[in-house]
Order: C-alpha cells, then structure tokens, then sequence
C-alpha cells in the first residue's frame, strides 16, 4: 500500500471556503519566495483523487493548506470526510492559542481529525519548546493524536522540553529539514538527526529533499541510506507535498522520483518508508 501522508487540497467555491487575503486568484496562491515556490494548481479533493488513481497512491493525509486558508480547517476536514475510506485530515491550529485545546478536542471528537500540524507560518519566532503550548501537547497526549512540524532546521532543536514532557505524543518532522542538505555526512541535517535519539520522533521526506541532495551535488540515494542509518525504514514517512513546488509535476511524476531515490535500500525499508510507516503514524487510514 502507497501513502501519501503530506498533501494539500484546496477548491475555488470561495463564497463557501473563503480564502485568506493574499490569496489573489481562485485556483492559485501567491509566490511562497522563502522556500521558493510559484503559483499552486487548483487541487479539490476531487482532482487530488484522480491524481492519486493515476499514480498508483491508495490513501493520503489531507493537511490543511494554510497559506489559502490558515486556521480555517473546514475545507480540508470536509475533504477528508467525503471520502473517509480514502483520506484523514491533519489540521493546523495556533499552538500559542489557549483556546486550541479544545477546538482540537471538539475536531477529532465530532469531526474524525486524526492529526495537527504546528505550522511556523507567519509567527515572527518558532513556537516550539513554549510552556504555552504546553496545554495543546497535553492535550494531544490524551486525544492519541500525532502531530507533525513544519518548522526551520535551525529552529527544531527548541523542540525538546515538549519532548521530555509530553514522550506520548508522536511527532513527524516535515520536508522542510531538508531545502538544503549538503553532502555526505550531511552535518547540515544535524540537528535533525540529534532528535532521532527521541522514540516517538519520525520524519517526512519529500520531492524537495530529492532536489536538494541534487542541487549540492549528491546522490538522493545516499541521503536516504543516511536517514535510514539515523531513524530506521519504520520512521521514515513518504509524501509528494502536492501541489506546493509545482515545478516537479505532478503525484505520480513525483512518487516515480521518490522510488529512484529509495532503489538502494531493501525492499522492506521501501515498503516502510512508501506505506507502513504512515499506517502506523496514523492508524486511522489503516481502519478505513
């Protein structure tokens, strides 16, 4: 089974989803500069399907789109409950917020959330690590609900005293450890790889790790022969980030380029990283 477990949907009816203001066209958002990306492709929940028939991904988690909607989550759980067989949602709350808590509560409770993204977004300074976030790990603690950290490498180390605090939580590192990653032995990564002393710390990898294994000269196969010496195969989550970098094409252009770079390991590290490991990180997918 392939899983997708980092894709994006958002839809054009903008009378019932509306869009955040800098959003200037329905079925595009404007240049992210800072990692690079232009225009993103309207990608419905409706479209996302058929791109994932076409490539060969059997189930996805649909994670909410915050530079077109920020902490508005409506559009990506409705998404994910139309085709609950398929999709879970992973929403995106202000981590600073101390009415998050219970809105997380109320998602996964009345709205089958399985999972909740920290999102540096546009917070001036890293949330992580924050003794007012504390109440929101708590909180995923006794919710079973993994979370996953889209955050700057330089920044993820501050992440530690909610580690030791909250060792129940499980939590994915996202792609963007990696926009640059250097050679071999990678030191770029190496506050990342300081987390994998941490049980319940697993990574997503992306088609921009790929490229930037490649933009420094490298070999993508040799960053993932890294990554699993660090983590294990049973860490390690696959995701096509689609739509976000449009210029690597589409689901399965990218799934085929994940597979080149994966065609060193064993096929059971392949198996783990491209399907098992989401099922595990999220056992919802697994039931459905």
């Amino acid at each position: 089974m392939i899983v997708d477990t980092h894709v994006h949907v958002f839809t054009d009816d903008r009378k019932t989803y509306p869009q955040i203001r800098d959003t200037p066209k329905a079925g595009t958002i404007p240049s992210i500069t800072e990692i690079g990306q232009t225009e993103w492709p309207l990608t419905t929940v409706e479209i996302l399907a058929g791109m994932m028939d076409e490539a060969g991904v059997d189930k996805a988690t649909l994670v909410q789109a915050y530079f077109v909607y920020e902490y508005d989550n409506r559009y990506t759980v409705d998404a994910a409950l139309a085709r609950q067989d398929r999709f879970t949602a992973v929403v995106v709350l202000d981590p600073m917020d101390p009415g998050s808590p219970d809105e997380l509560s109320r998602l996964a409770q009345e709205r089958k959330v399985t999972g909740l993204r920290f999102m540096r977004g546009r917070l001036p300074e890293s949330s992580l690590g924050r003794p007012e976030t504390f109440p929101l790990w708590e909180r995923m603690q006794a919710l079973h609900v993994p979370l996953a950290i889209g955050d700057r490498i330089g920044d993820i180390a501050k992440i530690r005293p909610a580690l030791e605090r909250y060792p129940g939580v499980k939590v994915a590192f996202e792609h963007a450890w990696g926009h640059k990653v250097g050679l071999p032995p990678y030191a770029i990564l190496d506050p990342l790889f300081a987390l994998a002393a941490y049980p319940n710390v697993h990574i997503k990898t992306a088609i921009n790790n790929i490229a930037a294994a490649r933009d420094a000269g490298g070999a993508p196969e040799a960053l993932y022969e890294k990554l699993v010496s660090v983590f294990g195969a049973k860490r390690i989550m696959w995701s096509s980030n689609y739509p976000a970098h449009p210029k690597f094409g589409g689901i399965a252009a990218r799934l085929e380029e994940s597979r080149k770079a994966l065609a060193t390991l064993s096929a059971d590290d392949r198996e783990w990283i491209l399907g098992k490991t989401a099922l595990s990180f999220y056992p919802a997918l697994r039931a459905r």
